[in-house]
């Protein structure tokens, strides 16, 4: 039935794509200074590269697959240097800013940065794979199916999204400059070191296969 598979979807992405990592920590940072929207828009940046893994994975195109798995080292040191340029953008930033300072363009450039930065983490393809083999998801779905999981996981993911942003956005009302100054420090630290951690994966790479 399709809208059994739109259910696997919705709790693949409730459960693998819980905001952890180098994005959910710039979704913190960012709902921190410009609000709500500006949290949700950069996690749906990240659920729009969900998106496009896990039709990789659902839909079993190999020749993406391939491309991934032989320059997985290259993407990741790229991807390492763009985290690593939010960390210490993140660490610059002392002023709580207004939430009526945000434009189309500033949410629109939260979108695009925090889709490029989840694009190139290979290794999120490899994680949508592990998820179907749990859930007992094999290659002989129809186009129905493959669809309902798709958008499944789609939901799954934005629904952690919102609510992670709503809930800084809430906690947003008590951070004064100081606390913002000194949250700034932890969540660019922690950025800068996602970004590192990525680059040695990609230069070592025997590194990150001992951790998988």
């Amino acid at each position: 039935m399709i809208a059994e598979y739109f259910l696997k979807g919705l709790l693949i992405g409730l459960v693998f794509g819980v905001p952890a990592g180098a994005i959910g920590t710039l979704t913190i940072q960012r709902t921190i200074e410009k609000g709500f929207f500006a949290g949700l828009v950069t996690g749906a940046g990240s659920s729009a590269a969900d998106l496009i893994y896990s039709c990789v994975g659902a839909l079993g195109i190999a020749v993406i697959s391939d491309f991934l798995t032989a320059y997985q080292a290259i993407i990741r040191i790229i991807g390492g240097i763009l985290i690593l340029i939010f960390g210490v953008a993140i660490l610059q930033k002392k002023e709580l800013a207004s939430v009526r300072q945000d434009t189309k363009g500033t949410l629109v450039l939260y979108f695009l940065s925090a889709f490029t930065a989840a694009i190139l983490n290979p290794a999120t393809v490899l994680s949508f794979i592990v998820a179907f083999a749990t859930f007992g998801i094999s290659g002989g779905l129809n186009a129905g199916q493959r669809i309902a999981l798709i958008l499944g996981i789609l939901a799954g993911t934005l629904c952690w999204w919102s609510a992670l942003s709503w809930m800084v956005a809430h906690f947003r009302k008590k951070v004064t400059n100081n606390i913002y100054e000194w949250l700034n420090r932890i969540l660019g630290c922690l950025m800068m070191l996602f970004g590192i951690i990525m680059m040695i994966q990609g230069i070592l790479p025997e590194v990150y296969l001992k951790t998988v």
